[in-house]
């Protein structure tokens, strides 16, 4: 199982009670990082849209849930729960990718290497 391996080195709570469980095993990652990664599987589709600023402004925006999420947790306000760090996680994902696809091409576009 190299990929398990692989997972692993990744920084994560791993906590058991904010993890997904698949057959009765838990995921190697909590649920929130496992939804972050599983978003960036949609980067390569990024690649035939055309670039603008509004892509740049609306990735940094898909951050917000889930810093709210998180945050209002972390003051303990209130509980989260899978299903929400799921979402909120796949949300900030495709928000990262967004971020990282218009810098990657702004950086090869205008700097020229």
């Amino acid at each position: 199982m190299i990929l398990t391996k692989l997972l692993y080195q990744i920084p994560c709570h791993r906590r058991a009670d904010r993890s997904l469980f698949f057959h009765g095993k838990q995921f190697p990652l909590c649920a929130r990082c496992t939804a972050i990664y599983a978003a960036y599987l949609i980067l390569p589709i990024f690649a035939f849209i055309p670039k603008t600023i509004y892509f740049l402004i609306l990735g940094i925006l898909f951050q917000v849930p889930m810093f709210i999420d998180g945050y209002t947790q972390l003051r303990q306000w209130r509980e989260s729960n899978n299903y929400l760090r799921v979402i909120t996680g796949f949300i900030s994902g495709i928000g990262q990718c967004l971020f990282i696809w218009y810098w990657t091409d702004f950086l090869t576009t205008y700097l020229k290497w």
